[in-house]
Formats: structure tokens, sequence, C-alpha cells
């Protein structure tokens, strides 16, 4: 499991990569905008950058361009490159968004709900499959992963075109099914019983 400590803890810091002038004011982001997941919050930092919002909180760019920084700030710091861009963009993943979120609340609450279906397993995922795919919850029969799942907030329905067409062009890379699975503001589930149908007909021989 990838951590934030390490030489890139101290490069990270040296270089001011993460300081709030440079990325986003990653917790003051949360409190305004209380994300329930981590692909939630990986949308709040890229639409925080590309467009402006009535929190009046701005990101100087998304996890990935985090990740671009630190990968290149290897050069003047050790002369060298001793970290792939994969692997900085992972640990700029975890600093912002993995470790800002460690409770994952409406994330597990989905794994429970969903798991009355005795005929399909369901794993939360994490790293590139949540932050590249945007899944947050991967639906497996046999062995097999059938189908993923996105936990949002109903509010997301009505985002702006141009972060649900990243959620879409991202999901399109799997070639598999991906399901949204919306909460309201009481935390209850609009549409669970849907995707269960959806999910069960998916292994129906």
């Amino acid at each position: 499991m990838p951590t934030t400590g390490g030489p890139l803890n101290k490069l990270n810091g040296a270089m001011a990569i993460s300081a709030p002038h440079n990325s986003v004011p990653v917790m003051k982001l949360i409190k305004a905008h209380r994300p329930m997941s981590r692909s939630a919050l990986v949308d709040l930092i890229e639409y925080h950058h590309i467009n402006d919002c009535s929190c009046g909180i701005k990101s100087q760019g998304t996890v990935y361009d985090f990740g671009q920084n630190l990968y290149k700030s290897q050069k003047e710091y050790w002369g060298e490159y001793r970290y792939s861009l994969a692997e900085c963009i992972q640990w700029e993943y975890d600093l912002f968004i993995t470790n800002s979120l460690k409770g994952s609340l409406m994330e597990k609450k989905a794994l429970s709900a969903l798991k009355s279906n005795s005929q399909i397993t369901f794993l939360e995922t994490n790293g590139y499959i949540d932050e590249d795919l945007r899944i947050d919850i991967l639906a497996n029969h046999e062995n097999d992963d059938i189908a993923g799942i996105q936990v949002k907030p109903s509010s997301y329905k009505k985002m702006r075109q141009n972060v649900k067409r990243r959620n879409t062009i991202a999901h399109q890379k799997w070639n598999k099914p991906v399901y949204y699975l919306y909460y309201d503001d009481k935390e209850s589930f609009e549409n669970i019983q849907e995707i269960k149908e959806s999910l069960s007909a998916l292994i129906v021989t």
C-alpha cells in the first residue's frame, strides 16, 4: 500500500508541491462540499480548477497535475529522477484523496447495502481504478468483474456536462457497465434497487 511518507514526503515539502497556494486547500474544500467518496473528491478538485464556484475555493490543478509537479521537481531537488510519474501521481493521490477521506463513509454504506445480493461480491476499489476509471465499487461474480459502481450525491446530476463527460470517458476505458448509485441529503440511497436488478440481469444465464 502506497504511503505518504519517505523521500517523496521530504521532496513534496521542500518544493511546496502540496502547499495550498500551489495546489488546493483540500480540507477547506471537503468542509464546503462534504464529498462522501474518493472519486467525488477527485471530481471536486478538478471542478474547482476548471470552474469558478460560489464557495470561492480555487484549485491550481488536478491530482494528476500535482503528481506531475512532484515528478518534475525531482530533477531540481535531487539532480535525477528517482521515482516514476505513476508513483508520484499515486503519492499525491494518497495525500489529497485517500488520507483526506479515510472514512469513505458512503462507500462503506453502499458496500453494506449492496451485499444483500449473495450471488455477487462487492469490492472497494483504490488507486488507479478509482482515480483513472472513476469507479468506487467493483461487482464481481465467480471471479469476474462484471460491473463498476460510482457512489455520488444526488447533486452530481446537476454538475456541468464537462465534469460528467470526463467520468464517461474514464468509464469507457473499462468496456464494462458502470452504474451511478445516488444518495440524498439524508444519506439514503435513491436507486439501489434498480442497480441490484441491473446487476442480477448481468449474471442470468
